[in-house]
């Protein structure tokens, strides 16, 4: 039992960092449109339900989204930290 608790416990602390790491990537993306770009609060928002709309295709398709950027876009995504 004690393996699962601390399996709870490690998940409980990496959702407290997503709730709290997510708003500040769109408050960085947010920031960074209105000072490049003179972006306001209606295109930026347009732009945050666009991305919502991803996110929910993503999930509902089972389609790996950082894969869906480096198609479309060309960017990639993924951390170039060597996982061994």
């Amino acid at each position: 039992m004690a393996k699962n608790k601390d399996l709870n416990n490690m998940l409980a602390i990496l959702y407290r960092k997503i709730d709290s790491i997510t708003p500040q990537i769109y408050a960085a993306i947010a920031i960074s449109l209105h000072r490049k770009f003179g972006w306001g609060y209606k295109r930026i928002n347009d732009l945050f339900l666009e991305s919502q709309e991803v996110w929910n295709e993503c999930v509902s398709s089972g389609i790996d989204m950082v894969k869906m950027c480096e198609d479309e876009t060309g960017i990639e995504c993924r951390s170039s930290v060597s996982k061994n």
